[in-house]
This record gives structure tokens, sequence and C-alpha cells, in this order.
């Protein structure tokens, strides 16, 4: 259970920083303190389940990183991007990121 802790913070974080939020940003959007917030991201502390599903869901978060993390070698921040591809990107935006991806690949050889 520690390590999940660990992790969960750490995904957390990882979020947070990838939509470019402070803790201060981020801790007023959910109702709660920037201390709390650092004690979860760092120091392992359990928010509730309301906090937890509501820090989820407000930095896009699905479950499968939190739960599944140790199954795979996908970073948290390689697991939001597949997240925000499935369910929030349209058709267009798929071909786009595709045709950006495959033309990045090529750049680097």
């Amino acid at each position: 259970m520690h390590d999940t802790l660990t992790q969960l913070g750490a995904i957390i974080k990882a979020a947070r920083n990838s939509k470019k939020l402070t803790q201060m940003e981020l801790s007023e959007e959910l109702g709660i303190t920037p201390r709390y917030l650092q004690a979860i991201e760092n120091e392992n502390r359990t928010p509730s389940y309301d906090l937890f599903f509501r820090i989820l869901s407000y930095l896009d978060i699905p479950l499968d990183n939190i739960f599944h993390t140790s199954e795979s070698n996908t970073t948290p921040e390689q697991a939001q991007l597949l997240y925000l591809i499935q369910y929030k990107c349209t058709e267009g935006d798929i071909s786009v990121l595709l045709s950006t991806a495959k033309a990045l690949v090529e750049t680097k050889g």
C-alpha cells in the first residue's frame, strides 16, 4: 500500500506539472490548502475518496494510472497523454497528433 501511495503522489504531481499548474492554483481549484496538496504529493498523505476523485477528474488522470502502474513501463505523463488522446481528442485532433509524431520521429533520423 505504501508503494501505491508513493505512486499516487508522483502521478498527481506529474499531471499537475503537465498542466502547468502550481500547487497553489490546484489547491484553490480543489478547495484545499497548498500544504495539504504538498503532503499528498510528497509525503504519502491519503486524500479522502471525494478529494481523490476530484483530483483525478480535474487532472484527467485515469484510475488505471493509479492501480496498474506496476504492470507497465508507462510514465505518468505518457499515460495522461494516452488518456487525453483516447477520451478528449476528436478524429481530426488524432490525425494532427499522428502527423506531428511521425514528423518528430523522422527529424531524429
